[in-house]
């Protein structure tokens, strides 16, 4: 919210803002940015509050009740901005042109998840809601039935949740590859990671979620995916998040590109190198190349640079933008740019080299 409201007044200028904010739940982790939210504090300013099953006077006493005495320093009475605060019934609505659906989650206190479907596309938030009872796993299907891209807890495992996690309102990536397969979603994001997993622990949860449903990413700071085309980048990262600080060697070599579609069916794809470092590297491929989910990339120096054999580098690497450019000589058009970080795969060296035999290199 901070960053989000930070981005608005740049955005906006000396214009109103005009906004709807339907919250999903009452948990510190989901409101605590409220009073950071800069917009807020400024003078012409419309905001629409919105939570489902509560009376209007419980919306707004729990909002504001955060900033009471000793929680904050100041009250809300320093909002120079309106606020309007209305609860829902769960019946689809129409705002301005985008019909919005809701329903309840199984959360401790309750929770809400939200259908949005707007302009060709269909987004579904399901966050905060734990599997096992029938009635909110029949409401989590019906949001995400179809949907373009469905964003869903997965803060545990699911031997967690057979545990010690049970009841805390919480789901599995395993659950959500469930829904993703029978409710027809083209693109499943991981969501609400658990705080004590690192980046690691969410790209092998990512991992093992691609083996059952392929197109997983895990969400990230930044993430902005376009919809219904899916085009997916990485947008206002903190600085030194997602940028290197090493010294890039401008290079352009050949590089074979592999990837797993959606079916299953493993695509290869010849790109070319434009700039590597030790932890990321840029190159230019072909459209078709999914930039949205771990690739495979195999950089191969030849023999007249050499002068022993071919040197063939590997790497696993997570793309973190893409960009549509200009089609490098050799290139059938469309081309995508690529801006990737370098990944070490369990196992393996971080450079496997394919040489001739010991005899042949003397």
């Amino acid at each position: 919210m901070r960053g989000l409201g930070k981005s608005l007044l740049g955005e906006c200028g000396d214009r109103p803002i005009q906004a709807y904010i339907y919250l999903t739940h009452f948990h510190w982790d989901h409101i605590q940015g409220i009073p950071f939210f800069l917009p807020l504090y400024k003078k012409g300013n419309t905001f629409f509050f919105h939570s489902v099953l509560r009376r209007a006077s419980d919306l707004r006493d729990t909002i504001e009740g955060q900033m009471a005495n000793p929680y904050f320093p100041v009250n809300m009475n320093v909002m120079a901005g309106t606020r309007h605060f209305y609860d829902l019934d769960g019946a689809p609505i129409n705002v301005n042109g985008a019909i919005l659906s809701s329903a309840p989650m199984n959360h401790p206190q309750g929770c809400m998840g939200y259908r949005i479907e707007a302009d060709g596309g269909v987004f579904v938030l399901a966050t905060d809601t734990e599997p096992g009872s029938p009635v909110h796993d029949r409401y989590v299907r019906e949001l995400a039935r179809g949907a373009d891209l469905l964003v869903y807890d997965a803060q545990y495992t699911p031997e967690q949740l057979a545990g010690e996690k049970k009841g805390w309102g919480h789901s599995s990536w395993l659950e959500g590859v469930r829904i993703a397969q029978e409710c027809g979603v083209k693109r499943l994001v991981l969501f609400h990671h658990d705080p004590d997993g690192d980046d690691a622990y969410v790209d092998g949860l990512v991992i093992k979620a691609r083996e059952e449903f392929a197109d997983v990413v895990g969400a990230s700071e930044g993430l902005q995916v376009e919809l219904p085309g899916g085009a997916m980048a990485h947008a206002n990262l903190p600085q030194g998040v997602g940028q290197r600080t090493e010294r890039r060697y401008h290079l352009e070599l050949p590089v074979r590109v592999r990837w797993r579609e959606a079916t299953g069916e493993i695509k290869v794809a010849e790109g070319i190198t434009k700039d590597v470092s030790r932890s990321g590297i840029y190159f230019i491929a072909p459209e078709e190349v999914q930039a949205h989910q771990s690739l495979e990339l195999e950089l191969v120096v030849p023999d007249e640079i050499t002068h022993r054999g071919d040197l063939s580098v590997q790497f696993l690497a997570r793309p973190v933008r893409q960009e549509q450019v200009d089609s490098p000589a050799g290139a059938a058009p469309p081309s995508v740019g690529v801006g990737a970080q370098l990944e070490l795969p369990e196992g393996r060296s971080k450079v496997q080299e394919t040489l001739p035999p010991e005899e042949h290199r003397r």
